[in-house]
Order: structure tokens, then sequence, then C-alpha cells
């Protein structure tokens, strides 16, 4: 069965290219193979950097000299089978094709399959940039993403796959064998936890702990919400979001506000563009987890949560298209370069007034400005950074991960409104109703034509008869 790792390289790519290539190994390494760069690791490096530092505005190597925080300079993935199931070649070809297929066409990656241990396994060095500039971001959504795609080609070559993968390690050997018996406390408190979020009572935080404490409980809040039954004195509390997913405070926090509901398709009908978009997906998301479909494990609470805040953040902007979110990043990021420059300007005044006329009422006017001006830059560069990682995330989950469902949901949608559109179906009351009131027109009619009739044969004459001579 094929193993999808990652790691991010921050400081020495040249190191990582240089082991993978086999320069610093003992056994040789046969099989390589370059995507838009060299399959050697020093010329590699070269075409990486470049790339890396047209893009990124730092060097490729080597760490911050301000202390910053360090930016991944390169992914190093690693895909592993198990002993004796495939051959090199094979390897290395379904290496090949998954890279192709996780990073497309526009990125540089060296593609290497080492035979030097039991099991045959491959590694990938992927630039943080592509040639067209686009930054690959690594998370759980991406992670995630590597893996099923690796399964879905492993299972073309009739290879096996890991059927269900362990997704929670926070349990020791000795909770999971309580848990396979029964007698697990931690299991206990998170069912109790699930049936106290659904009640009435408890609309928050407070409240879930209220209760808590009333089923004998010992609770505790500060940073974290630490739980423990109260009779085992010598056992120390439990983290809640060392439960499990769905168990941490925020998550807790945005259970309590839903109540296991999903939104509404009539709510989604309310929005427009790209904005019912994420709506959507955020309704599918809501119903995979709330309603335990087939592949539920695959979404979190904490999924959820962000993407709701999202969907609120693309709201209160009065976003409609990724355009218009573009355009936001791009206003931003100017706000932010043209303050950087006026910074530079008055930096420029103050020094040479230091220089020669230390001490003058321009030059106080120049640092007063200067320290506004820094102060508005700091919160520009806070600005332009929550709106391009808003905007990252919205754009990789409409773009990838969010295709399938999207495409699923829209069909549903597109029904609702179908529905509304058509003339309302006439209930059996309704028809009861209207055939009353046409048999009273029809009485009523009748009943008037009778009265005429009456009321003619009142008013003529009698017709004169021979006969009777009259």
């Amino acid at each position: 069965m094929a193993i999808i790792k990652h790691i991010s390289i921050k400081v020495s790519p040249l190191a990582l290219l240089k082991y993978i290539t086999g320069e610093t190994k003992d056994e040789e390494v046969k099989f390589i193979t370059g995507l838009n760069c060299s399959e050697e690791a020093e010329s590699a490096y070269m075409e990486m950097g470049l790339c890396y530092q047209s893009f990124a505005n730092e060097k490729f190597c080597g760490k911050r000299n301000d202390g910053g925080k360090q930016k991944i300079k390169m992914h190093h993935y690693i895909q592993s089978f198990s002993k004796g199931e495939i051959t090199p070649e094979e390897a290395h070809r379904i290496a090949i094709k998954w890279a192709e297929t996780v990073f497309g066409t526009e990125h540089q990656i060296v593609v290497a399959t080492h035979t030097d241990k039991e099991h045959i396994h491959t590694h990938f060095a992927v630039n943080a940039y592509s040639l067209n500039g686009k930054h690959w971001i690594d998370n759980k959504a991406t992670l995630k993403m590597c893996r099923d795609i690796s399964d879905k080609i492993v299972r073309e070559h009739n290879l096996s796959v890991i059927k269900n993968p362990s997704r929670n390690k926070n349990n020791s050997y000795g909770e999971w064998l309580a848990r396979q018996n029964g007698t697990s406390w931690k299991a206990k408190l998170c069912d109790d936890i699930d049936r106290l979020i659904l009640q009435d009572n408890v609309k928050d935080i407070s409240d879930l702990i209220r209760e808590l404490q009333n089923c004998g409980y010992e609770v505790t809040q500060h940073k974290y919400l630490s739980v423990k039954p109260a009779y085992l004195k010598n056992r120390k509390a439990v983290r809640t979001l060392r439960l499990g997913d769905g168990y941490g405070l925020e998550e807790l926090q945005y259970r309590i506000e839903n109540k296991d509901m999903e939104m509404p398709i009539s709510e989604v009908a309310k929005y427009e563009g790209v904005q019912r978009d994420y709506a959507l997906c955020l309704r599918s998301l809501q119903i995979k987890l709330y309603r335990r479909e087939t592949d539920w494990h695959k979404v979190t609470y904490g999924e959820l949560r962000k993407n709701a805040e999202l969907l609120n953040y693309v709201c209160s902007n009065n976003i409609h298209s990724k355009d218009e979110f573009e355009n936001m990043v791009n206003t931003a990021a100017e706000k932010a370069d043209r303050l950087a420059k006026d910074i530079k300007d008055i930096e420029k005044k103050v020094c040479i007034l230091e220089r020669y006329d230390n001490g003058c009422d321009e030059l106080i006017q120049y640092k007063l400005q200067l320290d506004d001006l820094r102060k508005k830059y700091e919160k520009a560069v806070s600005e332009k950074k929550e709106i391009s990682g808003n905007y990252k995330i919205f754009v990789r989950q409409l773009e990838s991960d969010y295709e399938v469902i999207l495409r699923k949901a829209k069909t549903e949608l597109e029904a609702y409104e179908e529905e509304l559109h058509k003339p309302p179906k006439r209930e059996f009351t309704d028809v009861v109703r209207d055939m009353s009131a046409w048999a009273e027109r029809v009485i009523a009619t009748e009943r008037k034509y009778k009265k005429v009739e009456a009321e003619k044969n009142i008013i003529q004459p009698r017709k004169y008869d021979r006969q009777e001579g009259r």
C-alpha cells in the first residue's frame, strides 16, 4: 500500500536536493526525473532559486536576518510502498503521474525513487512557487487531496491502499483498550457532551459547564476546557480538544450555536454570485457531518467553523465574484506599498535634517508624521494579510477542494428554484371550495332567470282567442 508524507523545508533546500539525488548517500539513485528543472542537484537548486526569488522577494537559502517567521522554500513529499509490493520502475512511473496530477505542469519538481531500504519509496522536492507564481500551501486539505490522488493511481495499478486511515493520534493504547471494553470514562464524557449540547437550556459554554458539573464532572476553563469525573481524585483532567474532532473550545461553541442544523436551501437561495457557491459548499459539508453520510469523517467541525467565518467575511465585504475579491487583495497591497514608499521618503528627509539641521521644527514635524505613517502601515499590512489569507483559502476551496461538492449542490438548488416558479398545486379542499362556489353561482343565476320570467307573465296582456270570443 502507498503512504504519502510531507515535510516543510525552510532553511536548506540544496541539502534536500543532494540527498534525494544520491550525492550524499552511499548507494546510487538510478531513477531520477526533473519536471521543469534539471535532474542534477546544483542545477535544479539554481533553477528553483531563480523562480522562488522572483515571486517570494527573498533569498532561496539561509535564515532570515530580521528574526521573522521563516518561509517554506520547498515541499518534501515521500510516497512509500509496502515491502515487496512493487518494482522500482513501476514506483517511479506512479510517482511521476502523481506529481503531474497533483501539481500540474507549471511546478518545478525533482522526483527520485530510492531502493536502499526494504520498502521502495520516492522523494519529491517541490518548489514552493510555480513558474507562473502560484504559491503551494500545504495544509490538511491539500495533504488529503494528495493522499486521495495517490490512492486513486495506486488502485489503477491494482495495488492496495489504506481503507480506514487513523484520524486521532491522541489516544494511548490503554485508552483504546478501555474504549474497546466499554470502560472508558473519556468515551462516556464524549457521549455526555454530545447529549448536553442538544439541550435547549445549553446556549453557550458556561451553560455546558454547568450541566457537566451537574452530571458529576469537575470542569475548569482557562485557555482550554479541562474535564474529569469528580470521583477520579488521582487522575488528571483531560483537555476536551484531546477527545477528538468537535470537542475543542471553539468547536463546542460552534456546535452549541448551530445545534446540528444545516443551513436551509431557502437561505442559500438568498445569496448571489460567488457567495451562493460558497454557501452551497458550507451546506453540503454540514449535511455530511451532521447526518453522518458515508464520507462524513472527511469533514471536521473546525472546517465548518472556518467556512462559516469566511462566508460572513465575503458577505460583510459585499464580494460577489472572484474578480471583486482579487481587486480587494490588490487594493490592500497597493495601500501598504504606498505607505511603505511614503515612509521611506520621510525617513530620507529625516536623515538629511538630522545630519545638517538637527532640532529644527521641520524635523519634529517629519518625525511626528513618520510615527503616524508607521501606525497606518502596520494596520495596512495586517489588513493585507487578512484579506490575502482569506482569498487564498477561498480560491483553493472553490477551484479544487469543493469542485465536486459544488456541482452536486447546484443541482439541488436548481431543482428548488424550479419548484418555486411552478404554479402552486391545488389542494382537494380548494377544489371542493371552488365547486361549491360554482354551484351557488349556478343556482343564483337560475333563480334570477325564473324571477325575470315570472315578471314577464304578469306585465304582458293576454292574447285574443277567436274561438272563445275573447
